[in-house]
């Protein structure tokens, strides 16, 4: 079975980054991906969606850290989960992308012209 999932898009804002209670760090990114068409009057339409992107390892964290900022390009896989949670007695469920391990990566697309894209270091 695969749960694989692949996005290119911009980050909307700065890298957040926290620290877990195991002492792991998780770096949490909001990228933005558009796509665009013309309706059947010929007008061109646009539509932007919003993913939470989480980011573990050690060396995939520092290389964001070290490299991205709001608007940096960038192209994910990772895999899609839930979390299940709940707001005032409403139990609300929200989508994510975990990139963790050597099988998810980060590419960064947004290099100067004279530098090929990085990708970080697997953990």
């Amino acid at each position: 079975m695969i749960n694989q999932v692949e996005l290119i898009g911009r980050l909307g804002d700065n890298p957040s980054l926290r620290d877990l209670k195991n002492g792991e760090r998780v770096c949490v990114i909001r990228l933005a991906t558009s796509e665009s068409w013309k309706d059947t009057d010929g007008e061109r339409k646009e539509r932007t969606t919003w993913h939470t992107v989480e980011v573990f390892g050690k060396g995939k964290v520092n290389a964001i850290e070290r490299s991205l900022k709001k608007g940096s390009l960038v192209h994910i896989e990772g895999q899609l989960r839930y979390d299940e949670f709940e707001t005032d007695g409403i139990k609300q469920i929200r989508a994510k992308i975990t990139v963790s391990g050597p099988r998810h990566h980060i590419l960064f697309l947004d290099k100067k012209p004279t530098e090929q894209a990085h990708e970080e270091p697997n953990d």
